[in-house]
């Protein structure tokens, strides 16, 4: 698995997060790892989001990506906005 690191304007998809939580890397963006879903979307999650929905999957017994492209849907219906902060 790998992730970018000092990706100029990284942000999590999911948790919006843009500087990295880790107390000795402060100064640097979040570290992001870009996935295409089935439905052809590209997501950057954090390494925590990244984690969690990987194991929700897991535990669902469903696809990884394509549980994401189902998430992007629940959230577009309930009118969340994906852009940016």
């Amino acid at each position: 698995m790998s992730f970018k690191y000092n990706k100029f304007n990284a942000q999590c998809f999911w948790c919006k997060r843009t500087t990295n939580p880790h107390h000795s890397y402060m100064h640097e963006t979040i570290p992001i790892k870009t996935l295409k879903t089935p439905k052809g979307r590209y997501l950057e999650l954090c390494f925590s989001c990244y984690e969690n929905e990987k194991n929700k999957a897991k535990l669902s017994k469903v696809n990884f990506k394509k549980s994401l492209d189902e998430k992007i849907e629940t959230i577009k219906i309930l009118g969340f906005n994906f852009n940016k902060k």
